[in-house]
């Protein structure tokens, strides 16, 4: 059975998924029409939680019934579903999920300018019109579930989860790469984060190798699968 989440996120293992789950209830809460959380329950269990803003969803439970799930995600008119397992579904893109775990420090918290940081990430990544962008990024940030910072050789964008963080992009100008100033970048964002586990997504064809010479290591795939 699948119900609407009113009141505090269940206990679950922590994942790169829940990060992104954790961020959203962190940042809005459930008093939005334009986010839902819900949750699977099997013999009184609850197996799975969702999120689904805007018609994507990220899903969280190895053990979830998926065929009720899916059915359920093509009921409400959702578009995608991010998954750590796999779903009989179209897969749009996938990857391998990364992790390090780290001592928090606190971090002393700067402003950064959102506007140029869009215009650096937007020229790597395929990003929401500024106008959609903006509010939501400057939202999570204002309610400690996001950080964003620059410099001048890149910029970065992390959520931020309880005690648990995902790297949600990190770009390098390409004429300053292989300078090890993406390492001091990447080393900034998890110093910012201030969280004891961090996480980043890597597409199936992206640069692992700059995740694990930072200390990262592999401990999952994950793919984002066509609802409908």
């Amino acid at each position: 059975m699948i119900k609407l989440l009113n009141d505090g996120l269940p206990v679950f293992p922590l994942s790169a998924g829940l990060v992104r789950i954790q961020s959203l209830y962190r940042s809005y809460g459930t008093g939005f029409d334009f986010l839902r959380f819900y949750y699977q329950t099997i013999d009184d269990q609850i197996t799975a939680i969702m999120s689904i803003m805007d018609g994507n969803a990220t899903l969280v439970g190895a053990n979830s019934d998926h065929n009720e799930i899916i059915a359920f995600l093509k009921v409400i008119g959702a578009n995608t579903v991010y998954f750590e397992d796999e779903l009989p579904l179209e897969i749009i893109e996938s990857g391998f999920v990364v992790n390090i775990s780290v001592i928090p420090i606190e971090a002393k918290v700067k402003e950064y300018n959102l506007s140029s940081i869009y215009d650096i990430m937007s020229t790597y990544f395929t990003l929401p019109d500024f106008d959609i962008w903006y509010p939501d990024i400057s939202h999570r940030i204002r309610h400690n579930g996001a950080v964003a910072i620059s410099n001048s050789i890149g910029a970065a964008i992390g959520l931020k989860g309880d005690n648990c963080a995902l790297i949600s992009g990190i770009c390098i100008d390409r004429m300053k790469r292989k300078k090890g100033q993406g390492s001091q970048l990447l080393q900034e964002l998890i110093d910012t984060l201030s969280s004891r586990e961090i996480y980043g997504l890597v597409d199936i064809n992206g640069p692992i190798e700059f995740y694990t010479k930072n200390g990262f290591s592999i401990v999952s795939e994950f793919s984002t699968y066509k609802v409908k």
